[in-house]
C-alpha cells in the first residue's frame, strides 16, 4: 500500500494482518494498492474476482473499486487515481474502511477487512448530503391522439357504391354480347366448381379491400391458383369434346 510511490509500510500485510494506524490519502496523492493471490501451498491463484471496496465509517456508504492483474508480476494492483478520488471521496470525506473482496469458482471467497484510511478533500469542497426521500411520485398524466375526423357517411356510402358499378358493367357487357348461360349443363360439376373457385377470388379481393393483409392474400391465391387452372381447364375441354 503506498501513495504516490511512498509506501505507508515498510512491510506488506499478510492475512489477517491489518493497519494499526489510519493513513490520509488526498487528491495530490492517490492511493495504490497492490496485492498477490496464493494458496494454501504458496503457488499462485488466478482470482475470477479481485475488488477493494471502501466503505464510508459514518454514512455506511461503500464504493467498490476493481484490481486489475499485473501480468509482469502475476499481481494485482488498484490505484485510487486524481479522476476516482474527485468522483468517489472528494464530496464524501471521511474515515473509510478498507476490505479486500476475492473470489475464485476454485478456491471459494475470502473478505480480507486491511483496516482504515482518512480520505482528505480538498479545501473549498462542500461534502453532498445523499438523502433518500420516499413518497408518493407525481401523477402521470397521458394524451392520447385525438381521432381524425371522418367524411359524412353519405360520402362514404356513395364511394361504396362506385365499387358496385365494375360489377355492374361486367354484368351488362355480358347481356350486350350476348353470353348463354345455358351452356354450363353440358359439364355441370367442372363448371360448378370453376365458378365456385372464381367466386372465392372475388371473396377474397373483398377480404384484403376490408382488412386482411397483403401476404395472407398472395398466399391464399396461391392455393387457389392450381386447382383453378385445373378445373377450368377440365370444363372447357368437356364442353369442347361435347361440341365435337
Amino acid at each position: 500500500m503506498e501513495r504516490t510511490g511512498d509506501k505507508l509500510f515498510e512491510k506488506a500485510l499478510e492475512y489477517p494482518a491489518m493497519l494499526d494506524t489510519v493513513p490520509k490519502i488526498k487528491a495530490t496523492t492517490p492511493l495504490i494498492i497492490t496485492f498477490d493471490s496464493q494458496t494454501v501451498n504458496d503457488t499462485s491463484l488466478v482470482l475470477d474476482q479481485a475488488l477493494v471496496s471502501f466503505q464510508h465509517v459514518d454514512t455506511k456508504n461503500e464504493v467498490a473499486l476493481p484490481a486489475r492483474v499485473v501480468k509482469s508480476t502475476e499481481s494485482y494492483k488498484m490505484d485510487v487515481s486524481r479522476k476516482n478520488f474527485r468522483l468517489h471521496f472528494s464530496s464524501a470525506p471521511g474515515v473509510y474502511n478498507v476490505a479486500l473482496v476475492l473470489g475464485s469458482f476454485k478456491q471459494g471467497g475470502l473478505f480480507y477487512d486491511l483496516g482504515n484510511v482518512e480520505m482528505v478533500a480538498p479545501k473549498g469542497t462542500k461534502e453532498k448530503k445523499h438523502e433518500v426521500a420516499y413518497g408518493p411520485k407525481p401523477e402521470i398524466h397521458h394524451r392520447f391522439a385525438e381521432p381524425q375526423k371522418m367524411p359524412n357517411i353519405l360520402v362514404s356510402l356513395f364511394f361504396t357504391g362506385l365499387v358496385v358499378v365494375p360489377f355492374i358493367g361486367l354484368l351488362g357487357g355480358w347481356a350486350y354480347l350476348g353470353v348463354n348461360a345455358d351452356k354450363l349443363q353440358m359439364e355441370p360439376v367442372g363448371s360448378v366448381v370453376f365458378m365456385g373457385l372464381i367466386a372465392a377470388y372475388i371473396t377474397l379481393a373483398i377480404s384484403y379491400w376490408i382488412g386482411v393483409k397483403l401476404f395472407p392474400t398472395l398466399t391464399y391465391a396461391l392455393v387457389l391458383a392450381l386447382p383453378t387452372y385445373l378445373t377450368g381447364q377440365y370444363a372447357l375441354s368437356k364442353r369442347i369434346e361435347k361440341r365435337i
